[in-house]
Parts: C-alpha cells; structure tokens; sequence
C-alpha cells in the first residue's frame, strides 16, 4: 500500500475549541486524513493564536510556530455564532461532519442551544466529543480549568511527586493537555467504530482531572488508607535506592532502574567501590535493606558515590550491565537528540528570514499509512468563504452575512 493513503480519509470532523487539549487532539485526527473545520469567533479567533508571546515565540499570521503546532492542517471558518446566520450556517456544518469536538463549558453551549441534549435525537449519528477541566457533571463542572491546576495541582501530581519541601513543579506549557488530548481520541475513535457497527452516534467526554488520575493510577492506589504508601516520598527513603537520580561530578543527573538488585549487586559493588554490598546480609536484597532500615544510609553512599564520576562514565557502566538508565536531558537539546532523529520524531518547517523550527511530530507511525505533512496555519476565517460554498452559500448570502457580521 502506498504511504500517501491516510487512514482517517473521508471522516469529517467540526471543532469548537480554543487552547490546547481538544485542539491538538482535532489536528491528530486531520494528520492521519481526517478533513478538521475549526471554527473561531471573528475577529480574533482562538486565544491560542496570541499564547505565543507568553513563550518567547512569533504570533504573526504566518509566523505563529506556537498555534501551528496545535492546529496545523485544518480549515479555519470565522462564525460569530451570536447572531442568527452565524448559528444556522454552523448547524449546516454540524449536518455534514461525524465528529463534533468542543471544550466550550457547558453553561455556554446550554446557552447557544448546542449541548448534547439538546441537539442529540436532531443529529443521532453525531459522535459529540466534550472536553472539560473537570469533568462534565457536578457542581464544580462550570469552573474555569487549565493544565497547571486541573492535570497538575488538582491530581496532586505537582506536589507529590516531588522531594518533600520543594516548590510544586510547573512542568512545560500543555504537558497535561496533550497527554489528556491523546486519550480523548482514543474515545473519539472508540466511538467511530462503535457507530460504524451499530449505527448511532454517542456523547463521548473526558476531562483534565480524569486523564490526571488515570495517569497517577499507582499513587492513587497504593495512597489509600488500607496501602499507607505516604507522599511526597522522602528523598532518604525511597523504595529502593537502586531504581533513583543522582547528581553526577559534571553537576548532570543520571536516573537508573535497576530490577534485579540481587543479580546486579556484585556489579553495583565493584562499579560503585562499596565492598559494604557484599558484606552486610542486610543489603543483600532490597526488602533485607527496607526491613532492618538502612535504605537512607544507602541512598547516601549512592549520592556520595555518583558525584565522584561524569555522567557519561556512569552511563557507560551501567549500560555495559543492560541496566536502564538516562542521562537527563534538557529541553534545548532535545530537538538534536539522535534517537528522535533516527526516527524522524520532528518535522522542520520553514518561517521567516529562513528560520527553520523543528516541530514534534504526532507520537503515532503506521508501516501502511501516512500523514499529512505540517503546514503553517492561516489566518482567522482564511477558508470561511471556500467552506460555506461547499454546502451551498452563495456570494450574495456570504456578502450579506459579512455585512452583518456574521462572518470574517
């Protein structure tokens, strides 16, 4: 099969979004051949094409390497849905697609009649995929929610998985959107699927908080009373001391994962010149070290022992073990790292005064199918005129809709 065939090719997909996680999860859907019509409100469009600025990066039309990233091969319609030809043109766009995807909160799509209960039994084979912070139901369904505190703060992630004492971390920009957006396409095609099988359409939802606690499974589990596992976890006193980070001589840190501590304690002993391993029967295995309490007096001889080589060193022995092990990498070098190049992890793309930025690629490759390739995105309603007159707008109705504002 020819790697041009894409295997989404023919589903039509209406997006209602702004910011991140539902976005990015329409843009997957239009990389494997998907045909994404996002809609924004004129003049200004969705306030990521602004979020830019706040990360040190361009938001011209044409320059915006930020938004491109989340919204790349889609076209972009501008519908005021304040006024009456605005809502009528977008239930024609809602009679034409599979997949309606918003993160709009519920109160505002009560408010513009478009909620899920209210449109279902007038578009039963719509697949209507909801995204929120925190969830679709309850009483705090209508609060504002972002990644930093519906994913990070909410799930206790920013705290707890830190160093007892530490300010809670602020991880990179959208971690949590992005990781949430993945599984809501997971739902979206679950639910194409289901209804290629049995011929209705579904609300599918998910939230920042749900991803959070699916994703923070074990320590939502082995928190709970009955397990007692307390967090955050004292840096002396790790499960094993053998599966941590340590700070090496050039001042990196390396994290190692050893599971097969009694098969690999000779090496750890000579590696490490720590002749103690050989000699204690408390540290011949790690629950002999849990037990008689010298996991912290071992996670100090760690430390003390890596900062006595560079890390590279430290990586070579460890891996000469088949011990899995990293140096921590930094995110400005990241786009250079050979392995992602190898397999063709970021995709360059060409913006003004010949700056070529290297964006990541979609974390999906198929051996029979392709993807589109990542183009800049236009400006808010560039296609709004392409997309209206192919369901049937004239010039005439497209002039009078702008003229009241319908449309940009």
């Amino acid at each position: 099969m020819n790697k041009t065939c894409l295997p989404l090719e023919g589903v039509k997909v209406l997006e209602l979004a702004t910011v991140v996680a539902t976005p990015v999860a329409a843009r997957m859907l239009a990389d494997y051949g998907a045909e994404v019509i996002k809609i924004e409100s004129p003049p200004y469009g969705d306030t990521c094409r602004t979020l830019g600025k706040d990360h040190q990066l361009p938001i011209e039309d044409g320059n915006n390497p930020f938004f491109d990233q989340l919204n790349t091969g889609k076209k972009f319609v501008a519908l005021n849905l304040k006024t009456k030809e605005g809502m009528d043109a977008f239930f024609k766009l809602l009679g034409e697609v599979d997949i309606f995807m918003t993160n709009v909160r519920i109160k505002s799509l009560e408010k513009l009649g478009i909620d899920y209960e209210t449109i279902k039994d007038q578009f039963p084979q719509l697949i209507y995929a909801h995204f929120t912070g925190l969830g679709t139901w309850g009483q705090e369904a209508n609060r504002p929610s972002f990644d930093q505190t519906a994913f990070w703060t909410r799930s206790g992630a920013a705290t707890e998985s830190l160093a007892k004492g530490s300010v809670p971390a602020k991880m990179s920009f959208a971690f949590g959107d992005i990781v949430s957006s993945n599984m809501f396409i997971d739902g979206i095609l679950m639910a194409y699927i289901g209804r290629q099988k049995h011929g209705k359409g579904t609300l599918i939802c998910t939230s920042l908080l749900k991803s959070a606690i699916w994703c923070n499974t074990t320590s939502v589990i082995n928190a709970q009373p009955q397990y007692g596992k307390e967090y955050p976890v004292h840096r002396y006193k790790p499960n094993n001391p053998f599966t941590e980070f340590y700070r090496c001589q050039d001042g990196e840190w390396i994290g190692f994962f050893d599971r097969d501590y009694e098969h690999n304690r000779e090496y750890f002993a000579e590696i490490l010149d720590m002749p103690i391993l050989l000699e204690d029967p408390d540290l011949f295995s790690i629950k002999r070290m849990q037990d008689s309490g010298k996991v912290s007096m071992i996670t100090v001889a760690l430390e003390e022992a890596f900062a006595k080589k560079p890390s590279k060193e430290w990586e070579h022995l460890l891996r000469y073990r088949d011990i899995a092990c990293e140096i921590a990498m930094h995110y400005k070098d990241l786009h250079r790292d050979p392995q992602a190049i190898a397999n063709r992890w970021y995709e360059g793309v060409e913006y003004e005064e010949g700056i070529t930025t290297y964006m990541p690629t979609p974390p999906v490759d198929f051996s029979e199918f392709g993807r589109k390739k990542m183009v800049r995105t236009g400006p808010v309603g560039c296609d709004t005129e392409e997309v209206l007159a192919s369901i049937g707008y004239t010039e005439e109705q497209l002039e009078a809709m702008r003229e009241n504002k319908a449309i940009m």
